[in-house]
């Protein structure tokens, strides 16, 4: 009786599992994966309580071997800068915050997210969330749901959706706040950071 219980949950188990897996592949087969991918972003953060939405504007730049630069270039200017060892805001060309890797582990686990999210590394995201959502023709959307009580503390779901690229983000936090960030004018050449765009990871 017991095994055939065990059978039983084995075989449910395999169930569940599948069809994430699939999709999570149908979803890996469309994006592209250059190894410099440039773009526009416009992001709204509605904060829980304020009817009005913060609107920023800029441009990012995700390097597979590098990081990712996101500069926003409204309604003020600043810089962030994550690589596999810190995270660096700048502002008015000075350094407003810097968190290292060595010092603060959870950099790395943010890093990767991060990278993973604006990316669309499936791989990288079904290690930390749950995956559901679906594949037609050329477009997918999937909502993730964090499968760790660290990050469920930061955020309750992520939704996502594009085609060949990531084209929009939907954050819900923790704590009430969404944030959406829609991606535009993205593209992959050249297919190596120029001088100037290396010097901004350094």
């Amino acid at each position: 009786m017991l095994m055939r219980c065990l059978v039983a949950l084995l075989l449910g188990l395999v169930t569940l599992v599948a069809p994430a897996a699939d999709l999570a592949q149908s979803v890996r087969e469309r994006l592209a994966q250059p190894p410099v991918l440039r773009g526009e972003f416009e992001q709204r953060k509605q904060v829980a309580g304020f009817k009005k939405p913060l609107l920023s504007r800029g441009d990012f730049i995700v390097a597979r071997e590098r990081g990712v630069l996101w500069r926003t270039t409204s309604p003020f200017a600043s810089q962030l800068r994550l690589t596999r060892n810190e995270i660096v805001a700048t502002q008015g060309g000075q350094v407003a915050f810097r968190l290292d890797a060595a010092k603060e582990p959870s950099v790395r686990m943010i890093n990767a997210l991060l990278f993973a999210l604006l990316n669309g590394d499936i791989d990288a995201l079904t290690e930390h969330f749950g995956v559901d959502g679906e594949a037609s023709g050329q477009q997918w959307q999937l909502v993730l749901t964090p499968k760790s009580a660290a990050l469920a503390r930061l955020m309750t779901r992520v939704s996502l959706s594009g085609d060949q690229y990531v084209r929009q983000i939907d954050i819900a936090e923790a704590n009430g706040d969404r944030t959406a960030i829609r991606f535009s004018a993205q593209h992959s050449t050249p297919s190596r950071l120029s001088g100037e765009e290396a010097a901004r990871f350094d």
